[in-house]
């Protein structure tokens, strides 16, 4: 049986940190297949994306012709939360330590809305740090969003040791209305 991906881990020292970095052999192919790219539909509405270890909400509106994104965000394996604003920023804190996140978006066409996505948390001795550009894109019927992450970056350390993790990455989301509806109201 092949596996689709194969891992190889080398270390390298960076800013004092041993990181551990999850690469792809050479010659080996790596993609991630969305939906079918559509112009169906609409962006403005309410997007929800669930995985085993959080819930995420994405309204989408458009203002003087400019689409705006706020989100949210909920963890279920922890005490994480935050909520954007209109310009896609958050200032939360996390076990007394401050944090932010930021889905900044950089250009926008009738099918397509690109941006940028920075995360950093920092506690203690323990940090996450993510960056990536996104691409939002409507798919199948134009009910399901397909965000694909380019350059994806995530960098977890603890102490001297840290692990980064880069590679494709796509979440389908799915449009639960084409209002602004409230978190209590979203079938999680």
């Amino acid at each position: 049986m092949r596996t689709p991906l194969a891992l190889l881990l080398t270390a390298s020292l960076a800013g004092g940190v041993v990181v551990a970095e999850v690469q792809q052999p050479p010659g080996q192919r790596v993609g991630v297949r969305g939906g079918e790219i559509t112009t169906s539909g609409s962006f403005d509405g309410t997007w929800i994306y669930a995985n085993r270890d959080a819930h995420y909400a994405l309204w989408i509106r458009t203002k003087d012709g400019k689409p705006q994104v706020r989100l949210q965000y909920q963890s279920l394996a922890g005490p994480e939360a935050f909520e954007t604003d209109w310009a896609g920023r958050a200032s939360y804190y996390m076990a007394g330590k401050p944090a932010s996140f930021s889905l900044t978006l950089a250009s926008a066409e009738p099918h397509a809305i690109a941006g940028q996505w920075n995360w950093e948390l920092a506690t203690g001795s323990a940090s996450r740090h993510e960056t990536a550009g996104v691409t939002l894109q409507r798919t199948g019927y134009g009910r399901t969003l397909q965000m694909d992450f380019k350059d994806y970056r995530r960098t977890i350390s603890s102490g001297p040791r840290g692990n980064l993790l880069t590679g494709p990455m796509t979440w389908t989301w799915i449009k639960v209305s084409k209002r602004e509806l409230l978190w209590d109201e979203l079938p999680w």
